[in-house]
């Protein structure tokens, strides 16, 4: 055990003694080997233990330093030099039990977190018990059985807008709709301030509706029951019905139990809510007493307003994990101090629970009175990066705090009543726009999955693991464009940008897009139009605006079965046949490769008379190139778009000589093809992002913004449409041709029928699925490619049909099974990517040959052995991102979750919650 750095203790009373061994115990959880209890009083402690007297000895000289005397016994406090006597007592048989304490704070304090949990092998630990194991009957305590939703809202210091926060949601209550219920459905809401210092909400009550009884003689009448606790609660319930707030009719109803009636009550207050709290029995007395005055009431939720600051008036509401809490504050350094204090005790105390029950007790922080000027200022993000902290996340993918804004209104800061507060406080923007939706899931009915058999899914479970099985063998086969089936084709917007600019034109064009971006899908698409102007068809371009061109494959992927009575030769043949050319001159692809190769080992004067001479030749033109084939054209009154993909096939190594040259002079075939005169050929050639880096060395830059409009990019609509495509052809939606039409946030309500609207129950604090599902496949630049999603529909499908039990009525892929679906996914992803992009293979090879393992995100360059040029190649194609403004040091460096698991990556407490907050950074605002 390391010594006590001495410099910094202040023992002036006993208590301080105390303090330390609760601190250096956390409260007792991890006692030291020997020692059983240590029993301190006002005139001296007692150490009972079953070791040598040695031992003990040095335990505490090491913990008390030279304030502890071995020879005579005793701690030495500072003022007067006062000994404080210690006694060791010997007994073998002493086992005392562990103390869980109270959900106060004077408890919570000394519980481990992850800045004072010490590795210590000479200690005993403990596992502790938050008290919520079972309930009287044994049934677990995971959350209140029946009866209302118990909220709290919560502030380090007053006059942040906490009342109004809390006021705000149960205005959103009353105005709220929930989908599956009837429209005249009774509402009640029930208010307790349980500010007992200041209260709030107490003084917007009038005579008319200030009950008989308060929250200050509730405690007192359960502390002190004089007919039991049930009757206790009958004759408040009774009161609080006589005096209700009727709110736009009679069918909803507002209850409100001030905090007092007079505040002499408050002034003499014999009875606080720490009392209950202290109940060995049942410390979580307060939280069923007020829930249970709910279900009396029969309200849908009861909010309580709780004291601000450290304060035990607060605390043991304040540690039930089955309240839904949320914490109010301002942006103001001494706002955020408090609150990240506050949050960091709230999660080392419910680290202590059970998995079941750490996502349900999340907090919610409502940063609150902004203004434009403050979110521009450094102490936003302050603020963002410390509350965060304080309560981190152990999924990158995931915050554990969920963030809400509200916006500063003066016209809101002299509200003087309840019912001005719940007619004005609908104007509290944006706050009121995440209460309404809050106030939804309160009353939401979710319908369940219907299935194709029209059965519901709890009846079954044959034909829901069916439904997966289906959506895995379709993602299995579109996992790669090469696959039989070519599926329906998505008018994305780079191949929208295609009908706009070349429906009248002919086509020429680069479609640049990273490794499965669907480059070889939209290649086969193409080819199996047959004609340009059936496939903008496809992307419902009208036909009467189309002025049609032939379809001819020039070159494609190794992938593509090249059969004689394949796609590539019935589209070359279809061409042939209307230009009156002959079969005889089509190239196999065996013969293609073969020239190819032929061609970088004696390399031709010009790359460019190269391409023209092998694309002339199979339409039976010798020695000639391009001018050649355009005057066939114009003889034959037709147009010809020529189609190159697979370039990545044919040249593996686009950095080395002579392939660079090669390929840059097919890039720039559009560019020759437009200096022909009357042009009627064109081209689209299909090439990966990395390829053109490697050969465009002068104006890559303007190439770029060129053909930037036909760009294969997934924006987080056209991500969407492709997930509903998808279980489309799976069978779970019968409208594949919806997926054009809907917006954004049309396609995620629907989308709720495959992943749900979060991963959890509808009112729980976990992430939004798409939003989840967007952040877990992109980079942190936010690209995501389709293949990616492709792929992880098919891994989570894949656990879906082998999940046993049935829990999500309301979607076909449980939670478990989707984030189960990104280790499987990214290895896959890494796997393959390795194979095709060489500077990642070279970068993993090389940290294997140099043995580095356990590689922690954020991570140097140093630790995983990149070079410069490593690294900038890494960054550009997404793999590896560099946060400047870390500090961390060189330790700045991030993979995408996407990469993660596949290159074997853990993250570091640093790096884990960065992750969401780099992708915001980087792109604005995260979609979804």
């Amino acid at each position: 055990m390391k010594a006590t750095d001495n410099s910094s203790l202040r023992l002036l009373t006993w208590l301080d003694i105390e303090r330390l061994l609760k601190q250096k115990t956390h409260l007792w959880h991890k006692m030291p080997a020997g020692i059983a209890a240590f029993d301190c009083f006002a005139d001296g402690m007692d150490v009972y233990h079953s070791g040598n007297e040695a031992q003990v000895d040095e335990w505490l000289f090491n913990l008390y330093g030279r304030y502890y005397s071995k020879e005579e016994r005793y701690i030495q406090l500072q003022i007067g030099h006062t000994r404080y006597p210690v006694t060791l007592i010997h007994d073998e048989d002493v086992r005392t039990a562990p103390v869980d304490g109270y959900p106060l704070w004077k408890d919570v304090v000394y519980l481990p977190s992850d800045e004072t949990d010490e590795d210590d092998s000479s200690s005993q630990v403990r596992e502790p018990d938050v008290g919520l194991s079972q309930d009287s009957d044994g049934a677990a305590r995971t959350s209140f059985q029946d009866g209302p939703e118990l909220i709290s809202f919560h502030s380090f210091k007053g006059g942040v807008g906490r009342t109004s926060a809390l006021m705000t949601y149960v205005a959103a209550c009353f105005k709220a709709s929930g989908s599956g219920q009837e429209p005249a459905k009774r509402k009640k809401i029930l208010v307790v301030d349980a500010d007992l210092e200041a209260p709030g909400v107490s003084f917007w009550l009038d005579s008319v509706n200030t009950p008989s009884v308060s929250f200050v003689q509730l405690l007192e009448a359960l502390h002190y029951p004089p007919a039991g606790v049930d009757c206790t609660l009958d004759y408040f319930a009774d009161e609080l019905k006589k005096t209700s707030f009727s709110v736009s009719g009679l069918d909803q109803e507002l209850f409100v139990l001030p905090a007092a009636l007079d505040l002499c009550e408050i002034q003499d207050m014999p009875v606080a809510p720490e009392h209950l709290a202290r109940n060995p029995a049942n410390p979580w007395q307060l939280s069923d007493h007020l829930q249970a005055l709910g279900r009396r009431l029969e309200v849908d939720a009861v909010f309580v307003d709780l004291r601000a600051g450290l304060s035990e008036l607060a605390s043991p509401l304040l540690f039930d994990p089955r309240v839904d809490h949320f914490f109010v504050t301002t942006v103001a350094p001494q706002s955020v101090m408090g609150m990240a204090e506050i949050l960091r005790r709230l999660y080392a105390y419910n680290s202590r629970l059970k998995e079941e029950m750490k996502a349900g007790a999340r907090p919610t922080v409502v940063l609150s009175l902004l203004t434009p000027e403050l979110r521009e200022s450094k102490y936003y993000q302050e603020a963002l990066k410390q509350l965060g902290a304080a309560y981190p996340t152990a999924d990158p993918l995931e915050q554990h705090v969920q963030w809400l804004e509200a916006d500063f209104n003066n016209s809101l800061m002299s509200i003087g009543s309840i019912t001005e507060a719940l007619s004005r406080l609908t104007e509290a923007r944006p706050l009121y726009a995440s209460a309404t939706d809050w106030a939804k899931a309160l009353y939401m009915v979710r319908p369940a999955l219907q299935l194709n058999d029209g059965t519901k899914p709890e009846l079954a479970t044959e034909s829901r693991h069916k439904l997966a099985q289906d959506l895995y063998e379709v993602c299995n086969e579109a996992a790669f464009a090469e696959g039989t089936e070519l599926g329906h084709l998505l008018a994305i917007e780079p191949l929208l940008n295609l009908g706009k600019h070349f429906a009248r034109e002919i086509p020429s064009a680069l479609m640049i897009g990273a490794k499965g971006a669907g480059k070889t899908f939209t290649y086969r698409q193409l080819v199996h139009s047959l004609s340009w102007q059936v496939f903008l068809e496809k992307l419902s371009f009208p036909a009467a605006n189309i002025q049609d061109a032939l379809i001819f494959p020039a070159l494609w992927s190794s992938n593509i079965s090249d059969k004689p009575d394949g796609e590539i030769k019935q589209a070359q043949r279809n061409v042939l046949h209307q230009l009156d050319c002959t079969e005889d001159a089509l190239l196999t692809a065996s013969q293609l490769d073969r020239k190819i190769s032929d061609a970088l080992l004696k390399p031709p004067a010009h790359w460019d008379d190269f391409w023209n001479e092998i694309i002339a030749c199979q339409f039976g033109l010798q020695n000639a190139g391009l001018t050649e084939i355009n005057a066939l054209l114009q003889r034959s009154g037709k147009r010809m778009v020529l189609v190159f993909d697979g370039i990545e096939d044919a040249f593996k190594d686009a950095s080395q000589e002579p392939a660079n040259q090669a390929i840059e002079s097919l890039l720039k075939l559009p560019s020759r093809l437009n200096e022909l005169a009357d042009p009627q050929l064109g081209a689209i050639i299909f090439v990966r992002l990395d390829y053109v880096q490697d050969v465009i060395r002068q104006n890559l830059g303007q190439l770029l913004n060129r053909y930037g409009p036909f760009r294969l990019h997934w924006n987080a609509e056209s991500f969407l449409r492709l997930a509903y495509m998808l279980s489309c052809q799976a069978g779970l939606y019968s409208e594949p041709r919806r997926a054009e039409s809907m917006g954004l946030e049309e396609l995620k309500v629907e989308l709720e029928q495959l992943w749900g609207k979060k991963l959890g129950r509808e009112k729980s604090k976990e992430a939004h699925s798409a939003r989840w599902v967007y952040a877990a496949l992109c980079d942190l630049k936010g690209n995501v490619q389709a293949r990616d999603l492709v792929r992880f529909l098919k891994f989570a499908a894949q656990i879906e049909r082998q999940r046993s039990g049935q829990t999500w009525t309301d979607r076909l892929l449980a939670p478990e099974s989707m984030r189960n679906a990104i280790s499987d996914c990214s290895k896959e992803k890494v796997d393959e990517a390795k194979v095709e992009i060489s500077v990642l293979r070279n970068w993993v090879d090389e940290m294997t040959e140099q043995g580095l393992r356990n590689i922690r995100v954020p991570f140097s360059a140093q630790q995983a052995g990149l070079d410069t040029k490593m690294l900038k190649t890494l960054q550009e194609i997404g793999v590896i991102y560099e946060d400047t403004d870390s500090k961390n040091g060189d330790e700045c460096l991030y993979v995408p979750e996407i990469y993660r698991y596949g290159l074997g990556f853990d993250t570091s407490a640093a790096g884990r919650p960065r992750t969401q907050a780099l992708l915001k950074k980087n792109i604005g605002t995260i979609p979804l």
